[in-house]
């Protein structure tokens, strides 16, 4: 499954480059009966769709990604609990969305300056350098998207809200029972929180942010406004609405922060790539050394917090064990305590020597002058 689905990492340049090169007014003008769009109010209409459409098209191919990941993890691979199967959507989706940013951003410079490139082939890093910040201004509209249109869908949840309005339109209420009145209202499905779907989601904005603020810092103030609200709606989604079916023990939240150390690792070589590309080589060379020690401090992280989050507390075992009545039976007192403190004492031994194996062995030996050991 890891193999097909790197694989299709790979192959997904094709759909995005396709929308990048596709979703334009030129094209949709070609289609008879639609050229009418160029010229409708001036031009600004043509100006809107040029701006929006890849954006929606892009959002709409992404949000089929993680039903495609949900079913090879339920159903292909067979894993066997709800939080198992929402890392590995957390872990795939993200690659994926990390393929979209970069695809987007090769296609995007390399289509848009292709003549120019193909004329002065030994000025392409100065053309890429000129043409890249103009990516930009699609991941600003792309998370503006998100922003204005994502998360108050978020808010309504809009799916139940669909659901609903759907059941009380078509069946009458008083034929229902209680436990489908309570689905109805409160359906079970829409409870929890999905890992999988929401992870991947901020972490896109936030790599997003992270690889194209060096390029152009205008991102930045759009970003923040994003994570400020993304704040107030999630914090309002998580205390009020959501009820999760299942504990996960906090396995999401590292997954999470090493998926942002590993954006911010992009970041990082995305501001020394753009630097060599713009003549700025020794710039580089001071920037060489971030990703490294980002890195390094990935793997601190996970001797210092991750592993020992993995085991349970001495306090949380005793207070386990307490209320265990097979605990008292099976273990022993001092096994919670450290080896050294619950040793037993020990009488001293004399040390025994093979070559003197008995005293009188000891008072037969001799000096080297003759006489005898008294």
């Amino acid at each position: 499954a890891n193999t097909l689905l790197a694989v299709g990492a790979i192959l997904w340049s094709i759909p995005v480059a396709s929308i990048q090169a596709l979703a334009t007014v030129d094209t949709l003008a070609s289609v008879t009966g639609m050229d009418w769009i160029q010229t409708l109010h001036g031009g600004r209409v043509a100006s809107f769709v040029n701006g929006y459409l890849p954006v929606v098209l892009l959002l709409v191919i992404i949000m089929v990604l993680p039903h495609i990941f949900y079913a090879v993890a339920l159903y292909y691979e067979d894993r066997k609990t709800q939080s198992d199967v929402q890392r590995s959507v957390i872990g795939r989706y993200f690659y994926y969305q990390l393929a979209n940013i970069f695809i987007t951003v090769t296609a995007g410079s390399i289509l848009e300056s292709l003549n120019e490139i193909v004329e002065h082939p030994t000025n392409i890093l100065a053309i890429l350098g000129k043409t890249l910040p103009n990516v930009v201004g699609y991941f600003v509209a792309f998370v503006m998207t998100k922003m204005l249109c994502g998360l108050p869908i978020v808010l309504l949840r809009l799916p139940p809200l669909m659901r609903t309005v759907f059941k009380k339109v078509v069946f009458r209420e008083k034929y229902l029972t209680q436990s489908e009145l309570d689905e109805l209202q409160y359906p079970i499905k829409f409870r929890q929180l999905w890992y999988g779907w929401e992870y991947p989601n901020l972490l896109l904005v936030i790599t997003i942010c992270f690889v194209y603020s060096c390029i152009s810092p205008v991102i930045l103030p759009v970003g923040s406004a994003f994570f400020g609200l993304a704040w107030l709606i999630y914090k309002n989604q998580i205390l009020t609405v959501f009820d999760p079916g299942y504990e996960s023990g906090g396995l999401m939240f590292p997954m999470a922060c090493h998926r942002t150390l590993i954006g911010l690792i992009c970041g990082q070589l995305t501001l020394a790539g753009y630097s060599i590309i713009r003549g700025g080589f020794y710039q580089a060379l001071v920037i060489f050394p971030l990703p490294i020690i980002t890195i390094k401090m990935l793997g601190v992280f996970k001797t210092l917090y991750i592993d020992p989050g993995e085991c349970i507390s001495v306090e949380r075992a005793v207070e386990l064990d307490a209320h265990n009545p097979m605990a008292a039976s099976s273990f022993d007192a001092d096994v919670y305590r450290q080896p050294v403190l619950a040793e037993t004492i020990v009488e001293p031994q004399m040390r025994q020597d093979s070559a003197l194996s008995s005293l009188s062995d000891f008072n037969s030996l001799e000096l080297v002058d003759g006489t005898k050991i008294v």
